[in-house]
């Protein structure tokens, strides 16, 4: 119970501030008698969309003989069209700014309807093989569809499910489709260009979104998953022969670091400060410490680091 806030309440009620109705509800809200439970109901629905679609995938591999592949695609046809169908008549009219949804399980019940889209397309590539050996071109399709109704509907969760399904994209086109362009180098470096060119286009994407101020709230998604994949890139080449890809993810990390504390974002702080740590790890292990050294460095260093997160939330916390 919040004393402070509960009398306050009252003396704003007694002087004509508040209507009854809504002094009551504050007044409940202080006593700690009306809790939110958003929270939980969204993790739940999202739990239900995960288990939703395993069910999908169970009922399509214990009933693909008694229905037959074209009653499979077009039963995942029609349910994807009844969740997108729902989200239309609902939703709200387009605008390139941030629009709250209409109902609570609107963003879920869209996320659901493209992941149904998805399966029926990797369905039906995987039974009718339409694209033959161009199949991956199945995962772009899905990203663009994803990501136009991200925008249209103005959803975040189905934009950060189309970046990653385009960055997938490009991982399997280069195993697959560009074998003759990559065969200059081997398929640990062709797949670390890919995913630094897509950080790249994603990060330039958010500072597009933000100039332009087109959906300018879909940015945080895109900044993250941009330099997720580039500090994935240059973290998998931390078992190599050169220190190099060490020095990069030291200094691309500690740049983020420090660019995203000073811009108050501590989720990218985070990713940087662990970036820059494993990027000194990596340049100290090669100077062979031992097995001794190495355990003492892991064990003081990780210390300082939970202790500098834990330092920096608190400050960022007091300055916002």
């Amino acid at each position: 119970m919040s004393p402070e806030v509960a009398s306050a309440v009252e003396r704003l009620r007694g002087q004509g501030a508040l209507s009854a109705e809504h002094a009551a509800l504050f007044s409940r809200v202080a006593r700690r008698e009306l809790v939110s439970v958003n929270p939980e109901l969204r993790v739940l629905l999202y739990g239900g969309i995960l288990v939703a679609m395993a069910g999908v995938g169970l009922l399509v591999k214990q009933n693909f003989e008694r229905m037959g592949p074209l009653a499979i695609a077009g039963a995942l046809a029609v349910a994807a069209a009844g969740c997108l169908f729902w989200v239309a008549r609902r939703s709200a009219p387009f605008s390139w700014r941030e629009s709250p949804a209409p109902h609570f399980a609107f963003e879920y019940l869209l996320l659901l309807g493209v992941l149904l889209v998805g399966a029926d397309l990797a369905y039906v590539e995987a039974k009718f093989t339409p694209l033959g050996d161009a199949w991956p071109w199945h995962l772009f399709a899905a990203a663009v569809v994803a990501a136009f109704l991200s925008v249209r509907y103005d959803s975040r969760i189905v934009f950060s499910l189309a970046l990653t399904t385009f960055a997938a994209w490009r991982g399997v086109s280069v195993m697959l489709l560009e074998k003759a362009f990559w065969s200059g180098t081997d398929a640990a470096s062709s797949l670390r260009a890919n995913a630094i060119g897509c950080g790249v286009v994603f990060l330039l994407l958010a500072a597009a979104l933000v100039r332009l101020d087109r959906k300018a709230h879909f940015e945080p998604v895109a900044i993250h998953a941009g330099w997720i994949l580039v500090l994935g890139a240059l973290m998998s080449g931390l078992s190599g022969d050169t220190p190099a890809f060490g020095l990069l993810l030291l200094l691309v990390g500690a740049g983020v670091g420090v660019f995203a504390f000073r811009h108050a974002r501590f989720s990218l702080f985070v990713l940087g400060v662990l970036a820059a740590y494993a990027g000194l790890s990596a340049l100290l292990l090669r100077t062979h410490p031992g097995d001794a050294g190495a355990a003492l460095w892991f064990a003081l260093s990780s210390l300082v680091v939970l202790g500098g997160l834990l330092a920096a939330h608190r400050r960022l916390k007091e300055a916002a």
